[in-house]
């Protein structure tokens, strides 16, 4: 059941001019690690409204299997049912709730949240990009490289100021595996890695039926979010990646033996604004900007912070209030400067730590549906139709899907 009711419900409540800002206290991405949880016995935060599970018969399960479609929206699920029988099969049988994803809404920060419980402002984690100040140096946060493809300077547990969930897992007796086309893990899991969507379907089920132990299985599928990033999220091949995911999917979940024992969530991290190549806005044109960008270690000005649709800029001393007058007189989109984002908790309604402190920018910059970056040193970026990380509805919805397994298989 598609509950579009909670999606008119969050637009009403938390929209401003267009833009979606999250539910950080009730319907948010950030509090699925939580509720994913709490049917295997175990308390590790602040979870989803009880409603999110209601009708769902999770009576004797033993295993949560949380398979994650990277930028799959809730208004792209609502459009896709009517081409792809098991998406359609999916909605009917699931209690399918809209969530909000979190601010930014990309997956560096959100899978960060996924694998922590904890908050962009408690872990660190402001974007794809990051400016870690303390060495210096910029980085892409989860291929974890410089933009010259080195190592960055401080180490990957340094990445987030935030402990990986999985241990307290294991300390409750639930044995915690990932499913995906990564090389590394986050600690307490087991990796079961994977290279074509034919492998998915067979790792998903060796990887929950692995032990006798309470199993909860994380499943990560990256392709949708790559064609809606190349071609739009209305386009041909798009639908075609969606059936083919979906169809992966639904082979993983034939191959379950406990199937009756085995919780299903299907969820997204962020959904995709179409935007226009034509008009995305190059940053490296602006020349008062580049001017007012504070140094870096390198004597260069520090542009590679946060993403296309949630652009960091940290400035000079005393620019910042003339940096944000100037991009509003001149763009259609959010600008924040720095004390507004800590006071209305924007990153997230917690105390911000340190790290996460030190790395946001002066000024944060959103688009209302265009990306905004330095398109003379990556030209790529502003070649996407697809993109995410801003506060339009389209990427902020997302569907938090649940039901057992066996409910599923035909």
């Amino acid at each position: 059941m598609l509950r579009t009711d909670v999606a008119d419900d969050l637009r009403r409540e938390f929209e401003e001019d267009g833009y979606l800002f999250p539910d950080y206290d009730g319907y948010c991405f950030a509090n699925v690690p939580h509720t994913v949880a709490s049917p295997l016995g175990v308390g590790t935060g602040r979870t989803l409204p009880e409603d999110v599970l209601d009708g769902v018969d999770a009576a004797g399960v033993r295993n949560v299997l949380v398979v994650l479609v990277d930028g799959f929206g809730f208004r792209q699920w609502r459009r896709e049912r009517d081409h792809h029988r098991f998406l359609d099969r999916l909605s009917s049988a699931a209690r399918v709730t809209p969530l909000t994803s979190i601010y930014p809404s990309e997956t560096a920060a959100a899978m960060t949240t996924l694998h922590t419980g904890t908050l962009p402002a408690e872990h660190g984690v402001v974007g794809w990009n990051v400016y870690e100040p303390t060495v210096g140096e910029e980085f892409e946060a989860l291929p974890f490289r410089t933009k010259a493809g080195e190592e960055p300077t401080i180490s990957r547990p340094e990445l987030a100021e935030a402990d990986s969930l999985y241990p307290e897992l294991a300390d409750a007796g639930v044995s915690a595996h990932h499913v995906v086309p990564f090389a590394t893990t986050p600690e307490g899991t087991t990796r079961h890695g994977y290279e074509t969507r034919s492998e998915f379907a067979e790792r998903v089920p060796e990887a929950v039926e692995q032990t006798d132990a309470p199993t909860y299985c994380f499943a990560y599928l990256p392709q949708v979010d790559a064609a809606a990033h190349e071609t739009g999220t209305d386009s041909d091949s798009y639908r075609e990646t969606v059936g083919e995911v979906f169809d992966a999917v639904e082979a993983a979940l034939t191959g379950l033996d406990a199937a009756e024992e085995t919780l299903v969530v299907v969820a997204a991290d962020h959904g995709h604004v179409n935007t226009d190549p034509d008009r995305n806005v190059n940053l490296d044109r602006r020349e008062g900007l580049l001017d007012a960008l504070r140094r870096g270690g390198d004597g260069g000005p520090i542009k590679f912070s946060g993403s296309p649709r949630n652009v960091h800029l940290h400035l000079r001393d005393g620019r910042a209030e003339q940096v944000a007058a100037d991009l509003r007189a001149d763009l259609d989109a959010q600008v924040f400067e720095r004390p507004e984002i800590l006071d209305r908790g924007l990153f997230g309604d917690v105390s911000p730590s340190e790290a996460f402190r030190r790395r946001l920018g002066d000024v944060v910059l959103s688009h209302r549906n265009l990306g905004t970056w330095y398109g003379d040193e990556e030209p790529d970026e502003l070649g996407y139709v697809g993109m995410h990380g801003g506060l339009h509805p389209e990427e902020m919805l997302i569907p938090f899907a649940a039901v057992r397994a066996d409910e599923l298989i035909e």
